[in-house]
């Protein structure tokens, strides 16, 4: 009865909204049966359940759940629920990923992201001492989602940056894979946690272990106006890519982790130009409820033509609710927002053949080229050599009569210039 129950409060919840809304997808209704994954007694290792990540297993036709669980504040152990509907979840006793003595996560396991690529699990997770200085990311892999595996050969995979805005150190990521590898968007933060400003940084890797972080457009979101509902803190970005636009939802606060916390919205046609959502923030606390104080988006999926959102709120302490919203495609174009920096996209697809396509950007009237080269060096094509008015650009590489190989793009548009690699197999 449950079920049916939720499906006819999903119906009358869509059927109320409006349709001239131009992003149906901020209006967000809150399940009436939340919380749906409940914490543990007072003084047990999931007292505290924050900071999930949600995946539907189709081989097993079920959702499953990491989290992070604390009986206080350290250490933090990860856990582990599933479910066959989203809703009802069957949490496992004990933690399936703790902290390992003596090592740079002795501390804390936190802040989970996991996918599930050709039967095998990995995981991207942050680790820091109490102060949440200097705090870096991990990885780990399982065949089964349970019994996790760290990589102790590279790990920690992804620690702080030389700029100030990550120099403090980096936690709560959204691990993306694409066409010849993955994109990440990651929390650094200046200082220790209590102390600093929080943002949204972005990153490449072939592998998931080795990340190049873009140096050019870094942070790609920025805290907003002080005093505002996001004044000090953006950070936890959960990332859907949809009909060709990125939409990210993230936390956001004037304060810090002691003050409101609340979701907003920001949309992208790349991924690094983010335009945030005018009528931020989409989802707030419930004031007198179990999520009255604090609520922090979790996981996202499109299921049909519904976004689920699993999050965790606070009132007292941590527990997992579920909201829904219906989705509609943002109803501008990507070419009419208007790009603020010059940006060189990766290839896709990228192996290609015999053809490819190239997106970038340039945020003012520039001269414009972009050259092909060979791995020697030598010029291979020019692609683009003339005047572009501010825009987003995307041309098409025909490569039918060029052996397989490494070859590289590069734009220079003013004193930007940026070179990516692309590779040609026939």
């Amino acid at each position: 009865m449950r079920i049916n129950f939720f499906k006819l409060f999903l119906l009358i919840s869509m059927l109320i909204m409006s349709s001239s809304d131009l992003f149906a997808q901020v209006n967000w209704t809150k399940y009436p049966g939340n919380p749906v994954l409940t914490s543990g007694p007072s003084g047990s290792w999931n007292r505290n359940l924050i900071e999930g990540c949600v995946l539907y297993n189709a081989d097993s036709s079920r959702y499953e759940m990491w989290f992070a669980a604390t009986s206080g504040v350290f250490p933090y152990r990860i856990g582990y629920a599933k479910s066959t509907d989203g809703i009802s979840w069957d949490m496992r006793p004990d933690p399936v990923l703790t902290p390992t003595s003596g090592t740079w996560d002795q501390y804390s396991i936190q802040l989970p992201f996991v996918i599930r690529e050709n039967g095998q699990y990995k995981m991207w997770y942050s680790s820091s001492p109490p102060d949440y200085n200097q705090c870096k990311i991990g990885y780990a892999t399982s065949p089964d989602g349970i019994e996790w595996t760290k990589d102790t050969l590279h790990n920690p995979i992804f620690g702080p940056g030389t700029d100030s805005w990550e120099a403090g150190g980096v936690m709560a990521c959204y691990v993306m894979p694409v066409s010849g590898g993955y994109k990440i968007w990651y929390t650094g933060f200046t200082t220790a946690l209590a102390n600093g400003n929080l943002y949204i940084g972005y990153a490449t890797s072939e592998d998931g272990i080795s990340w190049q972080r873009d140096t050019i457009n870094n942070p790609v979101l920025e805290p907003g106006v002080a005093g505002g509902w996001e004044g000090k803190w953006v950070w936890y970005p959960e990332v859907l890519f949809i009909d060709e636009l990125y939409y990210m939802w993230y936390a956001g606060s004037n304060i810090g982790y002691w003050d409101l916390i609340e979701v907003g919205l920001a949309t992208s046609p790349d991924g690094v130009e983010w335009t945030k959502h005018p009528q931020n923030p989409v989802l707030s606390p419930s004031p007198g409820m179990w999520d009255g104080a604090r609520v922090e988006c979790s996981s996202i999926k499109l299921i049909g033509d519904s976004l689920w959102m699993w999050y965790h709120g606070m009132g007292s302490f941590w527990q997992f609710g579920l909201a829904t919203s219906p989705f509609e495609p943002v109803s501008v174009a990507q070419e009419t927002i208007q790009p603020t920096r010059f940006s060189l996209e990766q290839n896709f697809p990228n192996p290609f053949n015999p053809s490819t396509k190239i997106k970038y950007s340039v945020p003012q009237i520039t001269q414009v080229t972009i050259n092909v080269f060979d791995v020697l060096g030598n010029e291979i094509e020019i692609l683009v050599n003339e005047e572009k008015s501010a825009g987003t650009y995307e041309l098409a590489w025909n490569t039918a009569s060029l052996p397989s190989g490494v070859y590289f793009y590069q734009l220079k548009a003013g004193e930007f210039i940026s070179t990516k690699k692309m590779i040609l197999l026939k």
